[in-house]
Order: C-alpha cells, then sequence, then structure tokens
C-alpha cells in the first residue's frame, strides 16, 4: 500500500473555503475546485515508495513528482506546506501500474473530491463507442490534446457516480414534458405580474418558442434552437432575465416584485444562482428543462452516458470512468460543440437516477453505492471500529473525516515480480490517514482499516469487468 499525492485543481466555480473547513488545509487564495486520485494522463496522482526505496526517476517525472507533491496541502491552516519530496521517494501511478504489469489495458476509474462555490457547465458524456470514434477522428484531424475546441481528450466513456459529503445541488437528465411546461407557464406569467413585457423585448418570445418545442415533446429540438440557431436571441433573451431576477430579489431601494410568488422557491433560487455566474448564457433556459435535485450527506445519484447533467453547489466525492471527454451544453465560457452534443445526449425523459444503496454493518458501518457500471464500485465506511477490506483489482482508500489506520495484511504477501516498485523495502506496512488523504493498494484483501473515534472512509475498487460494454439507463 501507499501514500498517495494528489494533484489538486483550480477552476473558476471552486470554492476558497470547502476543503479548508472539511479537511482542515491551509486556506486558499484561489478556488480550488477538484482533488484528483487516479492515473489520468493529464493530472495523475504519484504515490510514496518509502524512506528505503533507492529508486531514481527520469528528469521529466521527477519534475511532475515535486510539482504534484507541492499541490500536497498541509492538513493543518498553521503549518506551511510541506515541501517536494526528493524524487526517489515517488513514483507516477501510472508508471507504477506499467512496472507492476498490473492493469494492462488501463486504470479504470477517476475518484474526485469536487468543491463547487458556482455551477459547473451543463454537460453530457459519451458512450465507449462514441468515444473512441471521436477521440481517433480528432487524433486523425491532428488537433493538439490541449486544444481548447478539442471534445474528446481520451478514447474512454465517462459514466459518474457523486455521493454528497455536504448538503449537494445538482441538475440531471430532462423532467416530464408537464412539469417543464409548468415551469414555463409560470415564469411566463411572472414576467407579466413584474411589468417585463415593456422591458423585455426578447425574453417573452424565448419563453412562447420553448414552450412550443415542449409543447411537442422535443427536447432535441429545444436545444439546438437555444445554443444553436437562435443563439444571438437566446443570449439577449437571458441577459433581461438576469435583469428581472436581480431587480425581483429586492433592496432598500426596490422591494421584491411578484416575480417572488409566481415561481415555486426552488426553481427561484436556481435561476437565480445560474444567471448571477453566467447572466447572458443561455444554458439559463436549458435548466429549465432538467430535474432538479437537493442531496444529503451520504445521498447521490449516477449518470450514465448521454444524460445532461450539471452541479450546482457543494462539496461531493465522485468516482467516474478514467476520462475527460466532455460536451458542453451552456454555463460555460468554454467551447460548445453543440453537433456533438446533440449527437450524444440521451432525449427520453427518465426518472433521477438515485443510487441504490446497501448498508450493513455497525461498527464500523458500511454503504455500497451501486451504480450500474462495470469500471468501478464504492463504499462509504463510518467509524470507528475495524473492518478488513476485500475485492479484486486495485483500490483507492480515502479519508474524508477523521484519522483512520491502515494496515497491510498479517499474512506473508504473495510473490511478486522482481521490481524495484514492488519490493516489500518500498512499501509501508502501516500508514495513517487524514482528511483529504489516500492511499492505493493494489491489492485491497486483508488489509485492515480502523479507528477509535469518528472517522469516515471511502474506498473505490477496479472491477474485472470489462468497461466496453454500455451502461443501462435508471
Amino acid at each position: 500500500m501507499f501514500k498517495m499525492i494528489n494533484p489538486v485543481r483550480d477552476y473558476a466555480w471552486g470554492s476558497t473555503t470547502a476543503f479548508s473547513e472539511l479537511f482542515g488545509w491551509a486556506a486558499s487564495a484561489t478556488p480550488r475546485a477538484e482533488i484528483w486520485m487516479g492515473a489520468h494522463p493529464s493530472d495523475p496522482s504519484c504515490l510514496e515508495l518509502g524512506a528505503e526505496s533507492s529508486r531514481t526517476l527520469p528528469a521529466a517525472q521527477a519534475a511532475e513528482a515535486d510539482r504534484a507533491a507541492g499541490a500536497t496541502q498541509a492538513p493543518d491552516a498553521t503549518r506551511p506546506r510541506e515541501a517536494p519530496r526528493a524524487c526517489g521517494e515517488v513514483i507516477s501511478l501510472p508508471d507504477y501500474l506499467r512496472e507492476a504489469e498490473q492493469l494492462p489495458d488501463g486504470f479504470s476509474f477517476l475518484l474526485k473530491v469536487l468543491a463547487a462555490d458556482r455551477p459547473l457547465s451543463i454537460q453530457s458524456h459519451p458512450t465507449a463507442d462514441r468515444a473512441r470514434r471521436g477521440f481517433a477522428a480528432e487524433e486523425a484531424a491532428g488537433i493538439a490534446a490541449d486544444a481548447p475546441h478539442r471534445s474528446y481528450k481520451d478514447p474512454n466513456a465517462k459514466p459518474e457516480l457523486i455521493v454528497a459529503l455536504t448538503e449537494f445541488s445538482a441538475l440531471c437528465g430532462f423532467r416530464p414534458y408537464p412539469q417543464a411546461s409548468k415551469v414555463l407557464t409560470s415564469l411566463r406569467a411572472a414576467l407579466a405580474l413584474a411589468g417585463g413585457s415593456a422591458q423585455q423585448t426578447r425574453l417573452p418570445a424565448v419563453l412562447d418558442r420553448l414552450q412550443g418545442f415542449v409543447a411537442a415533446q422535443d427536447y432535441r429540438a429545444a436545444l439546438e434552437h437555444l445554443l444553436g440557431s437562435g443563439r444571438a436571441e437566446v443570449e439577449a433573451a437571458a441577459q433581461e432575465l438576469h435583469e428581472l431576477l436581480q431587480f425581483s430579489s429586492g433592496s432598500a431601494e426596490h422591494p421584491a416584485t411578484e416575480l417572488d410568488d409566481s415561481l415555486d422557491p426552488g426553481t427561484r433560487e436556481m435561476l437565480l444562482q445560474v444567471s448571477a455566474a453566467f447572466p447572458a448564457d443561455p444554458g439559463i433556459f436549458v435548466t429549465l428543462l432538467l430535474n432538479q435535485v437537493r442531496l444529503q450527506p451520504g445521498e447521490s445519484i449516477y449518470l450514465p452516458a448521454g444524460n445532461l447533467h450539471a452541479y450546482l453547489h457543494g462539496v461531493g466525492v465522485e468516482l467516474m470512468g478514467n476520462s475527460d471527454n466532455v460536451l458542453r451544453g451552456g454555463l460555460t465560457s468554454k467551447h460548445l460543440d453543440v453537433e456533438e452534443l446533440l449527437r450524444v445526449t440521451d432525449w427520453e425523459v427518465l426518472p433521477v437516477p438515485h443510487c441504490p444503496v446497501r448498508r450493513s454493518g455497525s461498527a464500523p458501518s458500511r454503504a455500497q453505492y451501486q451504480a450500474p457500471f462495470p469500471e468501478f464500485q464504492l463504499e462509504s465506511l463510518e467509524f470507528p471500529g475495524e473492518t478488513v477490506l476485500e475485492g479484486a483489482g486495485c483500490a483507492i482508500v480515502l479519508c474524508t473525516a477523521g484519522e483512520l489506520t491502515l494496515g497491510a495484511p498479517a499474512e506473508p504477501e504473495r510473490p511478486v515480480q522482481e521490481s524495484a516498485v514492488t519490493d516489500s523495502a518500498g512499501t509501508s506496512r502501516m500508514l495513517t490517514l487524514r482528511p483529504g488523504e489516500s492511499a492505493f493498494l493494489p491489492d485491497p484483501t486483508g488489509h485492515r482499516l480502523s479507528a477509535l473515534a469518528h472517522a469516515q472512509a471511502f474506498v473505490a475498487h477496479t472491477t474485472s469487468v470489462s468497461p466496453d460494454q454500455e451502461h443501462p439507463r435508471p
């Protein structure tokens, strides 16, 4: 088992306080959005090999290891960030897997802690087949991997499962047409009550046009109009809606208008949130067509290929396929590939994909999140107590609260190939994990995880099932 050094990614939608409040990290002046734990080539984790290891790394890999170590946050706000470790003590997770000859087809998942202070982009992800074909086409076209207009960063599908650590709000999947019609009718009525027709010149027409698509039960045509053919008019209408929402919020000079009473509180709060972040973005109208979800800590949803969704606010543990393929549908300044989004999105009305959970045990208690994805499995454990881990393939253990002790199996380890990275002199027999820290287990079987006081852990496993099969819808 190996302590992990994980990259922390900064995005504009991230939080300057979430990781400090949850994990006791030093305060941040920039919005920290995601902790990545995995082997994705764009930002892989590194493994600490132990003080006894004399392994050295190539210069490029050593630089990456130093960068990753420098991204590790101090667990106490009063303690400065640790200096990067010597390059002989770490190895990237992809290099470890290659040298240990494990998972020759690639690491099947990416584990994250995601902290959103403002909405993420509305997005959909491709099937495994579509990802392979899209990636091959862009490679053949010579589009640079970091080109802003590139849609496929890798040839993998990106199914997702997210478990809330705090109250977490999201949009996912198309809502039933009658519900969408009701929301649009309420917004149109609110506009009339607020006297909006005199100030808004584009908004009424866009709402009426959108109502027509809903009446025809054609979400695909609605998105094509909002993001494509009608974009200029829709952007102007979005700005008008933003101004109306800001005015209706009320102030000492401008009391709240009748708009407050015409929309249900959840829709109004959502519209205020997305329009404040993206005041002239056509995605504000896309949000009206999607199911609204508010998760309490421990609750979860899963998102198969084609599910149009957006995370709005909160902190969660996210487990996904080892992919960064995103087709965006609004609430972003990044590139929109509207034609490809229309190809990959599932247009059917489906129920909110709440993830089934199987709970067991009392010390510690376990919750197994049973998303129908072959790439990975996820469970959470609540301590105090002790448990012995099981499961095929590799695993990552993440501590999200308290202090955990992770012990190697008492029995002698199975023989392995001669390798500097698998030599027992370079591994640890006992690790302590604090909030925000994680460990990589090449084989979790027999490892003991324990805590004397309250603590929480998430354990993500690879599976032996081929990830090429497509994922069932909820």
